[in-house]
């Protein structure tokens, strides 16, 4: 970690210059020192990488879930930032028929855009999380980095890749989606950074229900009890973020018409991108 920080407090300073704080090439380098090992137990790991485990099992669960319910699944990845993670999850269930992801930064739907163009060709280098992903299905040991982009290019078009904005009501600025059609909608460790407020989260989430068809569900992963993040291994900023707990967003849940199957819990006992608590995972569905 580089030396001094500059602290980023103010949420609109942020928002208005996001681009120059958040580098998705710093990013994902972020993600190559956490490769993931699927030979070693949970207990040998680092705590960023079983943070990663938690995030890609808690994830590819839901999809699972999903699936055993419903064909022809239409998923939305919300504020999916630089990384195809979750798009790549879901795009290896032939259930899941249509696939899209959305992000604030205009570098961020540009590198995706590349790795889906190049087929994960360029960009990150996904095979150690195929590798993992692999590890939890057993029809899937011999599927291959080329297999699953294969997969979600016949399933995520380019103009599948939204603009979104979550600090505004209209959260896709502008841009015309078929409200009520989407079967499951995924976020993972975006809200807290993305929003200024408590009311603003609660906002997304209601957006996210009126997505959503009725029974569609949601996976939302997030950080709790923290107030700031580092965007990178090597990152000369410290951003704020909206400090929540578990119990404030069982109660968002519930006041936005959901209704709550699963919350998951994993405590930090080190601190090494933010000063969280630790991550919450929750599964709900539209009531």
């Amino acid at each position: 970690m580089q030396q001094p920080l500059t602290e980023i407090n103010n949420y609109k300073e942020k928002h208005d210059n996001y681009e120059k704080y958040f580098i998705p090439e710093e990013y994902m380098r972020f993600w190559n020192a956490l490769s993931l090992d699927k030979e070693k137990a949970d207990s040998e790991l680092s705590h960023g990488q079983r943070t990663m485990r938690f995030n890609i099992r808690a994830v590819n669960d839901f999809l699972a879930l999903i699936c055993r319910r419903n064909q022809n699944n239409k998923i939305h990845d919300l504020g999916c930032g630089p990384s195809l993670m979750s798009m790549l999850s879901a795009a290896a269930f032939p259930q899941i028929t249509s696939i899209e992801g959305s992000d604030f930064l205009s570098s961020n739907l540009n590198y995706l855009k590349t790795s889906l163009n190049s087929k994960g060709k360029e960009g990150y280098n996904y095979s150690k999380i195929i590798e993992f992903i692999n590890s939890m299905h057993e029809k899937r040991e011999h599927l291959s980095s080329d297999d699953y982009f294969v997969e979600l290019n016949k399933k995520c078009q380019l103009d599948n890749i939204l603009k979104c904005d979550l600090s505004l009501d209209d959260i896709f600025c502008g841009k015309e989606i078929q409200w009520g059609t989407y079967d499951a909608v995924v976020s993972t460790m975006t809200l807290t950074d993305a929003v200024p407020n408590e009311d603003a989260y609660k906002n997304v989430l209601m957006k996210v229900n009126q997505m959503l068809r009725k029974g569609g569900a949601l996976c939302l992963l997030d950080l709790f009890n923290q107030s700031f993040w580092y965007p990178s291994l090597k990152t000369k900023y410290k951003l704020c973020a909206v400090n929540i707990t578990p119990r404030f967003l069982e109660q968002c849940l519930v006041e936005a018409g959901f209704l709550i199957e699963e919350m998951r819990l994993m405590y930090f006992d080190e601190k090494d991108c933010s000063h969280g608590e630790g991550a919450v995972c929750v599964r709900a569905t539209k009531k």
